[in-house]
């Protein structure tokens, strides 16, 4: 709980009830260009997407100065370190543009929208039970006196902190998530359709086989098979009989034989035979995952899909086995706890050790595969690992490293928000390979949710913006077990239940 006063300490020269260069002239502003509503921004915001400020088009943001202290606090941050430092600069520059005036600071975002910062207001009518030493406290009381003084204009909280808005709510304060980077429902509906079936006429499937070099099958792309790039589909006969995966490459459907797609002589799994006599969704993930032209690989799926197992698998044959790169970089977001973030810990330790308990199904898959058949190396993974070949890697880490002639996955990607999802993206070099992993129904995150992660949001993308580079998945079939499967399907909510 931080001391107002603490917070408060650098601006011992502003009254109890006034703003940093104030008065403003709000009522005139809103008049002249329509109905402006006022956004005030919470810190989490900020470190969320330090551009957020930029995304309100002709509308007054505000910035409570509680909040620059806190983002201040968070500039050595190992986690939102670098989000902390960019507010700080993209602030900075505004005010050195512009002239501070009682009508604000113009933000040039091409709408004329307006920056503002709070300091000094306070609202005599805030609840006596609540302690205004609490910093969130105290940022409603402020925003209640900014309503209280303006009465006539829209004003709202845009946080993150889902208690938050609760709080801001119940005090008849309007507060909203940050809605930038959220995809809408029927995109996210969108991505759990499964892999769909398309039917080819007798001669369709002929020039399949007739017209192509050995191994090599394939026939033009139609635009009504409706396909984007990489995307995979069941091809049918005319008889309704599936007989293999097409894939999009380009201008052709390329042809695979089911039983020839394996990843480390491992093929598709299927737990259910008497339900399933394929898994073509796992077909789908090893062709992306083997295929050079696919630098970019996102794969969704409920736990026990079989994610981590495909990736790993993919990793190492393009390591040891095709030697086409020469490490194998892992990335996981750590889990904040706090309400601005948690660094991965200053306690004694390397960051192998600390990162190992988060990494721990990585090293399980790894285990399995990495043998001395396989390997031919005494200790192998630990050798690995002290000799680089294999890395477990910090999100802060990330920040100017280059991840040339590497393969990369990063798992749990539900966990990460977009902002962090550029800054991986941004370090591939043109021999680097991203394989993405995560279940968008398990969110660790307090401040995402399934419509603003950044797995959501890149498959959502990938598939709205279409490259030869990437190539998505959705994996359906559990094939972990039976037991986990029985566990999957009846042990949660009856809420979420009705939803399936």
């Amino acid at each position: 709980m931080a001391d107002k006063q603490e917070l408060l300490k650098n601006f011992d020269n502003i009254s109890e009830h006034e703003f940093v260069k104030l008065p403003f002239n709000l009522d005139d502003i809103v008049k002249e260009i329509g109905n402006r509503h006022i956004y005030v921004l919470d810190t989490n915001v900020l470190l969320h997407d330090p551009t957020s400020i930029f995304r309100f088009d002709e509308h007054i943001v505000m910035i409570p100065l509680l909040a620059l202290e806190e983002v201040d606090n968070k500039k050595s941050d190992h986690l939102i370190g670098f989000n902390a430092r960019e507010v700080s600069q993209k602030l900075e520059s505004l005010l050195e543009k512009s002239n501070f005036t009682d009508r604000g600071i113009a933000i040039p975002n091409g709408k004329e929208g307006l920056l503002f910062f709070i300091a000094g207001l306070e609202s005599s009518n805030f609840p006596k039970e609540l302690s205004r030493d609490y910093v969130d406290n105290l940022f409603i009381s402020q925003v209640m006196a900014l309503k209280e003084k303006y009465l006539g204009v829209t004003v709202k909280i845009v946080t993150k902190d889902r208690n938050f808005r609760i709080k801001s709510l119940a005090l008849g304060i309007d507060a909203e998530d940050y809605m930038h980077d959220k995809v809408t429902e029927k995109n996210l509906m969108d991505i759990f359709h499964p892999l769909k079936e398309l039917l080819l006429d007798e001669e369709e499937v002929n020039n399949i086989f007739t017209t192509k070099e050995e191994g090599f099958y394939w026939i033009p792309y139609k635009r009504s098979y409706g396909l984007h790039y990489n995307q995979s589909t069941i091809l049918t006969d005319s008889n309704g009989k599936d007989f293999g995966v097409g894939i999009r490459k380009n201008d052709m459907l390329r042809y695979y034989r089911y039983e020839s797609v394996k990843v480390l002589d491992f093929g598709p799994k299927v737990l259910e035979e008497n339900k399933y006599n394929k898994n073509y969704d796992q077909a789908s993930a090893i062709i992306q995952g083997l295929d050079d032209e696919v630098n970019v690989q996102v794969l969704i799926g409920r736990a026990g899909t079989g994610k981590t197992f495909l990736a790993m698998a993919t990793a190492l044959e393009k390591v040891f086995k095709e030697n086409k790169f020469h490490s194998i970089k892992m990335i996981k977001p750590v889990v904040s706890k706090s309400r601005l973030g948690e660094e991965v810990g200053f306690l004694p330790g390397s960051l192998k050790k600390k990162l190992g308990p988060h990494m721990r199904p990585f090293l399980e898959k790894l285990k399995m595969f990495i043998n001395e058949d396989y390997l031919a190396k005494e200790n192998g993974l630990n050798k690995l690992m002290d000799e680089g070949v294999i890395e477990m890697m910090n999100m802060a880490d990330v920040r100017g490293s280059d991840l040339s002639d590497s393969i990369v996955i990063f798992d749990e990607a539900q966990n990460a928000n977009p902002f962090q999802m550029r800054t991986v993206g941004t370090r591939l070099g043109e021999n680097s390979k991203m394989i993405v992993l995560g279940d968008p129904s398990q969110i660790d995150n307090i401040y995402l949710d399934k419509y603003s992660n950044a797995l959501v949001n890149l498959y959502v993308n990938a598939n709205r913006n279409s490259t030869p580079f990437i190539g998505t998945t959705c994996l359906d079939q559990m094939v972990r077990s039976h037991m986990a499967k029985w566990f999957e399907e009846n042990i949660y909510a009856p809420q979420e239940r009705k939803k399936k």
